[in-house]
């Protein structure tokens, strides 16, 4: 016990002072395409991510020569992300247990025929599928684009951290709970059509219609949904700046899926080295017909120098609000350390709190990750 609250109390003072790791986005005051060939963000990185960001204003050490940036020709480009982890905790048993395991091998490819026009596939190294690809027309008027394919639908923080409650949370289902967070699970991505523009005023409008996901991926692909049982999604996103170094994101997140509500808002505020993100969730029977959950995500994140962040999170999540001890909270204390180009060490204490555990609550949780990207 005299060991437990010691972690918990160390946890909570690394908190008050590790005030957090801007979103990217946000620190630059610019949309997630300005890094990304996705517009929406995530996966492989485009000219200026890849040459400037990454190699320029994120890392600890630059480089004094231009590392390979995957393009093979005018036309061809590749990538890679790969993500090892241990997490350190007490198993059911008392024993401390020690897993090493690949988060993540993934091998990227984007072909552009056209300036206008791309094909993007994601393959998974771990199951050898393809497991996200798309084809977009961008260029249009008002900088809009669109593309159809296997997509993650735009809603929310697109948070790297697929544990996140906001994002798939603990997809094993650790704690007992019903669910322990949202639907958004890594593996799932639905097949659909999506758009995107801006509207001005720093306003961008996204929105798709793709296959039923919210309650897993149906096997027939669609072929039995009617049009009313399709995944309808639509974010409204407004980017300010304020002299320079203040930024400023919000955004109205809305998914609608047969009876199947999902509502949220988030952004936040970047001032210098410290960034604060929030978002916050309503979903109407997502788990069940009848049931309303809750989703909280908060971070506060400080660089007190390039290559280097200190992040606090408060994390929530209620899978039904009709039962007042089904609910799960966590607190993470992290370091973030970007040493050189495409190389990031994730150091973390993990305090999960339930209601419902028999036997008392978890000890704290040590997470370790080694991530390395082209």
């Amino acid at each position: 016990m005299k060991t437990r609250l010691f972690w918990i109390i160390i946890t909570l003072l690394v908190f008050q002072i590790a005030v957090a790791v801007p979103r990217f986005s946000l620190e630059n005051g610019a949309s997630c395409n300005l890094c990304h060939v996705n517009p929406t963000g995530g996966g492989m990185r485009n000219d200026y991510g890849t040459t400037i960001f990454a190699l320029d204003e994120l890392p600890r050490i630059t480089m004094e020569s231009e590392p390979w940036d995957g393009v093979i020709n005018e036309h061809l480009k590749i990538g890679g992300e790969f993500r090892i982890q241990s997490l350190i905790h007490e198993n059911a048993a008392g024993d401390i247990a020690t897993p090493i395991f690949p988060m993540q091998a993934d091998l990227t490819t984007l072909v552009t025929p056209t300036d206008n026009f791309s094909i993007y596939g994601n393959i998974r190294l771990s199951g050898g599928i393809l497991n996200e690809f798309w084809a977009m027309v961008s260029g249009l008027p008002n900088e809009s684009w669109v593309r159809v394919g296997r997509i993650l639908p735009d809603y929310g923080l697109k948070l790297d951290d697929h544990t996140a409650f906001i994002r798939g949370g603990n997809i094993r289902q650790t704690h007992g709970l019903t669910a322990e967070g949202l639907f958004f699970a890594p593996t799932l991505l639905p097949t659909g059509i999506e758009a995107g523009t801006k509207i001005g005023n720093g306003i961008r409008l996204t929105g798709g219609i793709s296959n039923a996901f919210v309650r897993g991926v149906e096997p027939s692909y669609g072929f039995s949904e009617s049009i009313s049982d399709k995944a309808f999604s639509l974010k409204v996103t407004r980017l300010k700046s304020y002299f320079e170094f203040v930024h400023t994101m919000n955004a109205i997140s809305l998914i609608r899926e047969s009876n199947v509500t999902v509502a949220g808002i988030s952004g936040g505020i970047s001032l210098n080295r410290i960034t604060w993100h929030y978002e916050f969730d309503r979903v109407e029977n997502g788990i069940q017909d009848t049931t309303i959950s809750h989703a909280m995500y908060q971070e506060l994140s400080y660089s007190p120098a390039q290559g280097l962040t200190l992040i606090g999170r408060y994390e929530f999540f209620d899978p039904d609000l009709d039962y007042a001890s089904e609910a799960i909270q966590r607190i993470v204390a992290g370091v973030e350390v970007f040493p050189r180009y495409g190389l990031q060490y994730i150091f973390q204490v993990r305090v999960t709190r339930t209601d419902n555990i028999p036997g008392g609550q978890p000890t704290p949780e040590f997470l370790c990750q080694l991530h390395y990207w082209f």
